[in-house]
């Protein structure tokens, strides 16, 4: 009989203890993806507690960079807890001596950079000249690692019009924030065929088929190539040009696309609002020109952009 009541008490007593006591169980290794560590990333709890929840919200330490590791020593780690933990409290800590954390990474190296720039140059080409792009970097950058998540790289040109470009910024983003911003020096070469003279000219000699052709020449080099030669063939140079240089668009004499005096349509296009009326040009115009114009309606003078042979548009 009092072999069976020290069995009952002994059963009570394992019962209570394992009824009320917390376990944590350190592990021997983590991963984060944060930038800091907490309790539940290098532990695991044997129950779903309100005390469990609160330790293992608990920032243990600052997360490494990522594409690293540290070693984190479980000890340290209980002590400092412990200090959070009221007296009374039952908590029972175990597992490995020491954690090492990992933080994974986006490796970025200089090929990357390149074929960001390369992909960004693709996507601009449908609004350049039709030119075969490449960015040579002056050096190669160096190679960094980026935190996990979405990543965003947005491109951004020395020159707003890119080409002449002599240096290239990346913005990297990851989740939508910034992260890393790095500047690459170099050269943007866009090879295209441009009119060539093949011969001396002299000022006002009108252009044929045997003046001029076509060779590859690096358009950040150049001020305003002609790019087809159905433009300049019988146009009037307004200055001489020796042969071999490249015929810029500024020596050629294009005609007025309007005339003084020319009945012309105006378009006024506002906040998607699209108006039109009738001018009379007062002087003559070249595409994309200014020009003055007198609206017949109001009989008022307006300042319009040439778009095409008859038709302006009022410039707001």
């Amino acid at each position: 009989m009092i072999r069976f009541l020290l069995l009952l008490l002994c059963v009570f007593h394992f019962l209570q203890g394992s009824g009320f006591a917390l376990t944590i169980s350190f592990n021997k290794e983590a991963e984060v993806s944060a930038s800091h560590i907490t309790l539940a990333d290098v532990a695991a709890f044997d129950e779903d507690s309100p005390l469990a929840q609160s330790l293992a919200s608990k920032h243990i330490a600052i997360a490494p960079k990522p594409g690293t590791d540290i070693t984190l020593n479980t000890t340290t780690i209980r002590n400092k807890l412990l200090r959070r933990v009221p007296d009374n409290t039952d908590v029972k800590w175990e597992g490995s001596s020491s954690t090492i954390v990992t933080r994974p990474g986006i490796p970025i190296g200089p090929h990357d950079m390149e074929s960001a720039i390369a992909d960004y140059l693709l996507e601009k080409s449908a609004e350049l000249p039709a030119a075969d792009f490449s960015f040579i970097p002056r050096e190669l950058p160096l190679p960094f690692i980026l935190p996990t998540g979405v990543l965003e790289i947005n491109v951004i040109p020395a020159n707003p019009n890119v080409i002449g470009s002599r240096r290239m910024t990346l913005i990297y983003k990851v989740d939508g924030k910034i992260v890393k911003n790095i500047s690459i020096r170099g050269k943007l070469k866009a090879m295209a065929p441009v009119a060539i003279l093949t011969q001396n000219v002299k000022r006002g000699a009108i252009l044929h088929p045997n003046m001029v052709q076509l060779q590859i020449k690096d358009l950040g080099k150049l001020r305003n190539p002609s790019m087809n030669l159905r433009d300049v063939l019988g146009k009037r140079l307004t200055r001489s040009i020796r042969a071999g240089s490249v015929l810029d668009l500024s020596s050629i004499d294009f005609p007025p696309v309007i005339r003084k005096g020319q009945l012309v349509k105006i378009h006024i296009n506002r906040n998607g609002l699209h108006l039109s009326a009738t001018g009379i040009s007062s002087m003559n115009g070249k595409q994309d020109q200014i020009i003055r114009v007198i609206n017949t309606g109001s009989k008022k003078m307006i300042y319009c952009k040439v778009l095409s042979p008859g038709i302006v548009e009022v410039q707001i």
